[in-house]
């Protein structure tokens, strides 16, 4: 029997290559140290045009999905951020409450608020009310920008009563622009969203009614955003984009592996596949960290955003940001584009570790599953969970997914990884996801 690695469900490894966007080494809340241990205030350094808004927002955004300290926006705002990107829901509603307390301290035209609407919530006077109530809470007279969030289908591009209202808003000043964002097929309490992420954006484009877009884009899940990018260009469309890092899966444990061995179960098939993936990976990880002189996870991940940036059709990257740290990682970056260097370490990173991605707003292999099991969904919960913190919140999600979810995967012969195009370890990674989101 191969050597068994314990590995604690709080006590991960702190050594993995992919830890993680939330642990920086960075010091005070507005300054960062250089190699001539001179400081430097961190501030936004560049501004893009919004496609046909007009409005010029910060290359680095605020994604304030998980904000719930008044004073890490403030800080941003200062620090010159005026992209905010938020929704009706984020923290139960508190996330725009935030926001609007926050921005009476500041002028409020050079502020872009984006707010979201979910068309699953309701519809009709449900619908007006919502915005109304949004509205409120934001503690402001209108919204920039109102995005249909996660766009459940093609139909709802065109959604007539959506529209209407949108025209009304629009009419009294109380909303000055139309987006919608999407991060691929997805199954929730609210129902299934069955539409690849491409064909929603690329619809909204064609529709013509929309002026700004939120999506998928990284440096290993980027032929879906290259696409759209070119099509927002051509239709003079704002570009706003999540999930930009993708360097920070299947970093943590195999302690469904280590639990069936020590109560003397017989380990299948699938977990032993994910402990022989385990273990590479974390040889990989090393010979990838060793071949670079990297001390920190940071410098791939800050490679990835300028990855993003160095798009001069991209408009502003929005991460999610939760504490003064993540703030001064990002802000940092403005400004920034790839090195050659950059671009080694990345094109490298792809080829030796891509395959412990699971490309966000794939779904290429959910037809092949016979259990319909919606694995963009899963993957989505679980970078919440190991990229985000967001445990609680992850493993609330995944808990409506019972009788969907990722329990039978162990048993299964990997149907997913069959089918992936980029070769990857989808089986294990589900596994693992399950293993973390799972209250078993």
């Amino acid at each position: 029997m191969p050597e068994i690695r314990k590995i604690n469900r709080r006590n991960f490894m702190k050594t993995s290559l992919a830890a993680g966007v939330g642990s920086s080494g960075l010091m005070n809340r507005n300054r960062i140290s250089d190699p001539g241990k001179q400081t430097r205030e961190i501030i936004i350094k560049s501004y893009r045009t919004l496609g046909r808004t007009g409005f010029k927002v910060s290359d680095i955004g605020f994604g304030a999905g998980f904000l719930t300290d008044p004073s890490i926006l403030d800080r941003a705002l200062n620090m010159g951020i005026n992209y905010i990107d938020t929704g009706e829901h984020y923290m139960g509603g508190r996330s725009e409450a935030a926001i609007g307390r926050v921005i009476q301290n500041h002028d409020r035209k050079s502020i872009f608020i984006t707010t979201k609407l979910n068309l699953r919530f309701g519809s009709g006077k449900n619908l007006r009310d919502r915005f109304n109530a949004s509205l409120e809470r934001l503690n402001t007279e209108y919204i920039d920008c109102l995005m249909v969030h996660m766009t459940p289908d093609l139909k709802d591009v065109t959604d007539e009563e959506f529209h209407s209202m949108y025209r009304d808003y629009k009419s009294d000043g109380k909303v000055r622009y139309l987006g919608l964002s999407n991060h691929g097929k997805e199954q929730s309490i609210y129902g299934a969203t069955p539409v690849e992420m491409e064909d929603v954006m690329l619809a909204a484009a064609e529709d013509g009614r929309f002026d700004v877009g939120l999506f998928v884009y990284n440096f290993l899940q980027k032929e879906q955003g290259e696409r759209i990018i070119r099509k927002y260009k051509e239709k003079d469309m704002g570009v706003t984009l999540m999930k930009t890092n993708p360097v920070n899966v299947f970093n943590r444990w195999v302690e469904g592996y280590n639990r069936d061995v020590e109560r003397g179960r017989t380990i299948s098939e699938g977990r032993k596949k994910l402990k022989d993936d385990y273990d590479t990976f974390l040889k990989d990880a090393e010979q990838f960290k060793e071949r670079y002189n990297l001390s920190t996870n940071e410098e791939i991940r800050d490679a990835a955003t300028k990855f993003c940036l160095t798009n001069p059709d991209v408009h502003s990257v929005c991460p999610t940001i939760t504490n003064f740290d993540v703030l001064n990682n990002f802000v940092a970056l403005s400004g920034e584009v790839l090195s050659d260097s950059d671009s080694s370490r990345l094109s490298d990173y792809e080829t030796t570790l891509g395959k412990y991605y699971c490309r966000h707003a794939c779904g290429i292999c959910h037809s092949s599953c016979p259990k319909e099991v919606p694995v963009n969904t899963i993957m989505r919960y679980n970078h919440y969970f190991e990229a985000q913190g967001r445990e609680k919140q992850a493993i609330k999600k995944y808990s409506v997914l019972t009788g969907r979810d990722a329990g039978n995967c162990s048993e299964c012969t990997g149907y997913c990884e069959i089918t992936c195009p980029y070769g990857v370890s989808v089986q294990s990674l589900l596994i693992h996801a399950h293993d973390n989101l799972s209250l078993a």
